[in-house]
């Protein structure tokens, strides 16, 4: 409706000032002119409808649906209404957002590219030089959280590619859009834009200046608001927590798995071996363990790894073109998935992790 409302009117004070001056120039011309300026505004109708303009103003103070965001903000959160309305009418839709989304690598690409894009020599070597540079801090980190370096590295390597990009996109812009235009996730990113508004009060920043991700995530370690605010660590004790800052990203890291249950010294996951005529049923779509070791053997799934029957373990099948492959993720597995709640996700995670430590040691072998 904004989007619409701009070009009509844009296209008319354009037209009105081309026509004008080529009508000094030469009335000859005004024809011509006339049909290139109308030719050029039905282009840009054109790419309006297809989203490859980025962004459009639109004024989110005014939005129906902005109300409750509104409320929080001023009964809850202290702030007053003018300062909120100012925000919101600040930010802008950005199409590519909701493109974004809804063409997230989780959901696009195969377990075999999925994994493909992580598991790659820069990758692994880039987490080894992760540990290399902060080997104290990860090992202060360990000792306090339980959490091994490698799997701190591993994400932080996924999500940013150890700090190499945090995102470009205008947090309030991506959160807005997903806030007031996404069909399905309105309210988790109405929360996470209360949360985000305020997050930058705490900090002092100003909102409609913070870079992130498309879905408003943050830092070396991609926070979103929420987390940022409650879960993130001021590792280096200079009296703030920025994840943009190596020291604070990692122990918001592990601070961050710890929160969700991370169990020290256990297993993530493990190749599966299956029977012919395994148990489907067991699969389901969750990633939280939910059967013995010892139930998914007599349902057809064995680990290939020596556990005990008694760990709980979830079943996990990729199926594309490579064929079907099964792995049990145990509880850290399903840990590693509230940063992201894919399968994919959690196991390139790991895999990336194993093969950082793999390489680390056997360069520290040749040394």
């Amino acid at each position: 409706m904004f989007l619409s409302k701009r070009v009509n009117t844009m296209t008319s004070t354009n037209r009105s000032r081309v026509v004008d001056r080529h009508s000094l120039r030469c009335k000859l011309y005004d024809a011509t002119s006339y049909a290139f300026m109308m030719a050029r505004c039905t282009l840009l109708v054109g790419l309006l409808g297809t989203g490859f303009i980025a962004s459009a103003q639109a004024d989110y103070s005014q939005h129906p649906a902005a109300a409750p965001v509104i409320a929080t903000l001023v009964e809850d959160h202290g702030m007053s209404r003018d300062e909120v309305m100012q925000i919101l009418a600040n930010a802008s839709t950005e199409q590519r957002i909701l493109d974004s989304m809804a063409n997230a690598a989780e959901k696009t690409k195969t377990w075999t590219a999925y994994r493909s894009s992580f598991l790659t020599p820069v990758r692994i070597d880039g987490g080894v030089d992760f540990l290399r540079e902060y080997a104290q801090i990860l090992q202060q980190v360990e000792q306090e959280y339980g959490v091994p370096p490698q799997v701190i590295a591993a994400i932080v390597g996924v999500e940013t590619n150890y700090g190499g990009y945090t995102g470009k996109a205008n947090v309030l812009n991506a959160l807005a859009t997903l806030a007031f235009e996404h069909p399905r996730r309105t309210k988790f990113f109405s929360s996470e834009l209360v949360e985000y508004i305020v997050l930058c009060k705490e900090q002092g920043w100003q909102a409609d200046q913070q870079l992130g991700s498309y879905a408003g995530a943050m830092g070396m370690s991609q926070f979103m608001p929420s987390n940022y605010r409650k879960l993130a660590i001021d590792g280096d004790e200079n009296g703030v927590a920025d994840l943009h800052h190596p020291t604070d990203a990692i122990h918001s890291v592990a601070n961050y798995l710890t929160h969700h249950g991370w169990q020290s010294g256990e297993l993530v996951a493990a190749r599966a071996a299956v029977n012919k005529g395994f148990d489907s049923v067991v699969i389901g779509r969750g990633l939280r363990p939910n059967f013995t070791l010892d139930e998914l053997s007599s349902r057809g799934y064995h680990s290939q790894r020596a556990v005990e029957g008694a760990t709980m373990a979830r079943v996990v099948r990729f199926n594309d073109a490579d064929g079907d492959e099964f792995w049990l993720g145990f509880n850290n597995f399903y840990v590693i998935s509230r940063y992201n709640p894919r399968s994919k996700y959690a196991l390139a995670v790991y895999l990336l992790s194993e093969e950082i430590l793999r390489s680390a040691a056997a360069q520290n072998a040749r040394s």
